[in-house]
């Protein structure tokens, strides 16, 4: 199917979105405006027209930087409290994203979506079985398979980085999930380097840079960090 896609004209550049709802279809119902550029170029992402009470899950932090070419910007919009969104693989490992980098609870991201809580942990953890590397990966972590998670999300982050235009709100959330299944997994020089990838998309990222720094002072190398 060939993707609808949403244009956004900002300061004489052209972003290009491909929006898909809670059931994992493409949907020509959502427009997404972005905001000012922090200091490492990235936009904050507002949803401007949408039927019924819309969420962005993805990108999981609301946040996109510019792709390095003509590629579009992937985002995922669910209506709050939509229970098909709970069987879409890619929607729920979005969701349960900020969840497994200890950026919200499930409290907070039912509160969020209107989705149950009990109902989105469920859901996470049927992720391990997905047969995408992005969401099978988020479902491992979930469960406490971080050596497993980690193999996924390798797949995962490759992918992404080989593409012929490079989105960098689909590599630097990617590379931090790595990073934490490396992490996890008593690989902290490995993990080290993960957080770098995504420290190089977002350079001030503060989290990304506590991240690498855990994993640098765990890898007997502190006089790195920082």
């Amino acid at each position: 199917m060939k993707p609808l896609v949403f244009l956004l004209l900002f300061a004489g550049a052209a972003w290009q979105f491909d929006v898909t709802d809670g059931r994992g279809k493409q949907t020509s119902a959502v427009a997404i405006e972005a905001g000012a550029p922090d200091q490492d170029g990235w936009r904050p992402l507002t949803i401007v027209k949408a039927k019924g009470e819309a969420v962005l899950v993805w990108p999981f932090d609301g946040m996109a930087g510019t792709p390095d070419g003509p590629g579009n910007i992937p985002a995922i919009v669910i209506q709050r409290g939509e229970e098909k969104a709970l069987q879409n693989n890619l929607a729920m490992a979005a969701v349960g994203t900020p969840v497994v980098l200890g950026l919200a609870t499930a409290d907070e991201e039912a509160r969020r979506t209107g989705l149950a809580a009990d109902r989105l942990t469920k859901a996470w953890a049927a992720l391990a079985s997905s047969a995408d590397p992005f969401a099978k990966g988020v479902g491992l972590l979930y469960t406490g398979k971080s050596a497993e998670a980690a193999d996924q999300l390798a797949i995962a982050l490759r992918q992404r980085q080989r593409q012929l235009t490079r989105v960098p709100s689909e590599i630097f959330p990617v590379a931090l999930l790595y990073g934490k299944a490396l992490y996890g997994s008593n690989k902290f020089d490995d993990a080290a380097t993960a957080f770098l990838v995504a420290l190089k998309q977002r350079p001030s990222d503060k989290i990304a840079r506590d991240l690498r720094d855990g994993a640098l002072v765990n890898a007997g190398k502190p006089e790195a960090a920082r």
